[in-house]
C-alpha cells in the first residue's frame, strides 16, 4: 500500500483553550471596553460553551492580567488607573532597559534585519496618510517584543509580556494615536541604528527616552479621556492634551 507522506494527523485543540484564544483577542483587540463587566452567563451563550469552560478561560486570563475578578463584584475587563499605568511604565523601562542591552551583545545581522523590518513597516504605514491606532500598536509591540526576544532570558519575556496585558486592553479603547507617527518611527530607528553600530549603551539611552515619553502622553491621555467624559456628563467642551 503507498503511503501518503502529505496526509498528517489532525491536530486537537482543547475547548478551552480555543476559547481562551478567541476571549484573548477579543480583549486585544478592543472588542471589550477596559471596565467593562464580564457577564459570564451571556457570554457563555455566545460562545456557546458552559459556564464551567467558560470560567477555566477567565481564570487563565486573570493570570495574565487581561481581567479581575472581585468576589462581591464580580469579572471585569482590566482598566488600569493612571498611578497603575506608571508603575507599568516604569517596571518596563528597567526591563527593557536590561533586555537591550543584553540583546545587542547576543543579536545576529538577522536579528538587526528584523527590527527594522518593523521600522520599515511603521513608515509604511504612515505613508498611507490616516494611520489606525491599532495596526501601529501592533508593530510598536513586536519591536519590543523582539528585543526582549533577543535577550535570550524566557523569564524577562514572560515578565515583559504579563506587564503589557493591561496596556494592551486599555490602549485598545484609543481611537487616534498619542504619539505622532514621525516621533514613533524616529526613536525605534535611534534603537536600530545603535544596535547596528554595537553600542548597547545608545541603545539603551534611546529606548528609555522613547518609554519615558509614551508613558508621559498615555498619561496625560488617559487623564484627557476622563475630563472628556466628565465633560460630556455635564455638557463641557472636550479637552484635548498638548504635546
Amino acid at each position: 500500500m503507498a503511503t501518503r507522506e502529505g496526509l498528517q494527523p489532525m491536530l486537537y485543540t482543547p475547548l478551552r483553550d480555543e476559547v481562551l484564544a478567541r476571549l484573548r483577542q477579543a480583549l486585544i483587540g478592543g472588542t471589550f471596553t477596559a471596565g467593562e463587566r464580564i457577564r459570564e452567563v451571556e457570554l457563555a451563550a455566545r460562545l456557546g460553551v458552559s459556564r464551567g469552560t467558560l470560567r477555566e478561560a477567565l481564570r487563565h486570563l486573570e493570570q495574565e492580567g487581561l481581567i479581575v475578578t472581585n468576589p462581591h463584584r464580580g469579572t471585569f475587563v482590566v482598566n488600569p488607573s493612571d498611578e497603575e499605568v506608571a508603575e507599568i511604565y516604569g517596571l518596563r523601562i528597567a526591563l527593557e532597559a536590561y533586555a537591550v542591552e543584553q540583546a545587542a551583545g547576543l543579536m545576529v545581522p538577522e536579528d538587526i534585519d528584523a527590527l527594522q523590518a518593523v521600522v520599515d513597516d511603521l513608515a509604511a504605514l504612515a505613508a498611507t496618510g490616516h494611520v489606525r491606532f491599532a495596526p501601529r500598536l501592533g508593530l510598536d509591540l513586536q519591536f519590543h517584543e523582539l528585543i526582549c526576544e533577543a535577550a535570550g532570558n524566557a523569564r524577562l519575556l514572560r515578565t515583559w509580556t504579563e506587564l503589557c496585558a493591561p496596556l494592551r486592553v486599555l490602549l485598545a479603547t484609543f481611537s487616534e494615536p498619542f504619539l505622532r507617527s514621525e516621533e514613533i518611527i524616529d526613536q525605534h530607528q535611534y534603537v536600530v541604528d545603535a544596535l547596528r553600530r554595537g553600542d548597547p549603551v545608545a541603545a539603551r539611552d534611546e529606548l528609555t527616552r522613547h518609554l519615558t515619553r509614551s508613558k508621559e502622553r498615555m498619561i496625560a491621555t488617559i487623564r484627557a479621556k476622563r475630563e472628556h467624559d466628565e465633560a460630556l456628563g455635564s455638557g463641557g467642551p472636550l479637552l484635548i492634551p498638548r504635546a
